[in-house]
């Protein structure tokens, strides 16, 4: 039997609706967009697509390519009606995937250079994805990309995405700066400034 479509399963078939691709195409479009809110594997994308065409979702073509043969994907009706049902569905509850966050929650079990070393390599790291989104940005703007009439739908993503990765690092400059303030990582308790930032939070309007 056929596994059960999962939400990677439908961003493939999503694509596929806008125009049938091989499977290195799909990939190589996961990587410039997608990829900044819904990373996968290359593994798992390839594995995904074949599970596309068990599932009668979409279908397989072998296809001369510029060096090898590839294998093209093309949807099918019955894929077609799949995602408009997932479409009609609700989306599950959003998620953050943090490890610097997690290394920072169990950060009594660590030294402070550990933790400063942790934000320090996150910050980084969100910097560098930054800089990726932004030259995609850049280049949208200049050429209009291989979809121009998408733009409307993927400017959304680009601003929170790279919102984020702002509010991240600043977030990880000043959690560095805090724990500086720490005569060490263990029972070190509620600090007046953590205090004032919990009382901020609360008297914030609700969303």
């Amino acid at each position: 039997m056929p596994s059960k479509p999962t939400t990677t399963s439908f961003a493939l078939l999503g694509l596929l609706g806008i125009k049938p691709w091989t499977a290195y195409e799909i990939v190589a479009q996961i990587k410039r967009g997608m990829h900044f809110f819904w990373p996968r594997s290359d593994a798992h994308l390839y594995a995904e697509l074949k599970r596309l065409v068990e599932r009668g979702h979409a279908t397989a073509e072998v296809v001369d390519g510029r060096r090898k043969q590839a294998t093209r994907y093309t949807i099918t009706p019955e894929g077609r009606a799949a995602l408009e049902e997932w479409f009609g569905s609700e989306p599950a509850a959003p998620l953050l995937e943090v490890e610097g966050f997690l290394r920072l929650f169990l950060g009594d079990q660590a030294t402070k250079e550990d933790l400063r070393a942790s934000l320090a390599a996150t910050a980084r790291q969100a910097r560098d994805l930054y800089a990726k989104g932004t030259a995609v940005v850049q280049e949208l703007l200049d050429t209009g990309g291989p979809f121009p009439q998408r733009l409307h739908l993927i400017e959304r993503q680009s601003v929170f995405i790279g919102e984020f990765y702002r509010s991240l690092i600043e977030w990880c400059e000043q959690s560095i700066a805090e724990i500086e303030e720490w005569p060490e990582t263990r029972d070190v308790g509620l600090t007046p400034k953590g205090r004032a930032q919990w009382e901020r939070l609360l008297a914030e309007p609700e969303p």
